[in-house]
């Protein structure tokens, strides 16, 4: 049986309590650390994008600008 290509257009972006990263998260469940942090500026900036989701094949053309913060830790 064939398995077929997700539809969801959108990375979300989500900041966990206790965490600097700034992660992207899939519909399927997929969350990668998508971010950097620039020690001379002491930011962290949003630069590792997958144009396709690795778990369900998701050609993602948008993200999310602020991220949504969850109030748990990531572990």
């Amino acid at each position: 049986m064939r398995v077929k290509r997700g539809k969801d257009r959108w990375w979300r972006m989500i900041r966990y309590k206790g965490d600097l990263a700034i992660y992207a998260k899939c519909k399927c469940g997929f969350i990668y650390n998508c971010s950097t942090f620039n020690v001379d500026e002491g930011k962290v900036k949003i630069n590792l994008l997958y144009r396709y989701c690795p778990r369900c094949g998701a050609y993602k053309k948008w993200y999310e600008n602020e991220p949504k913060m969850i109030d748990k830790f990531p572990w």
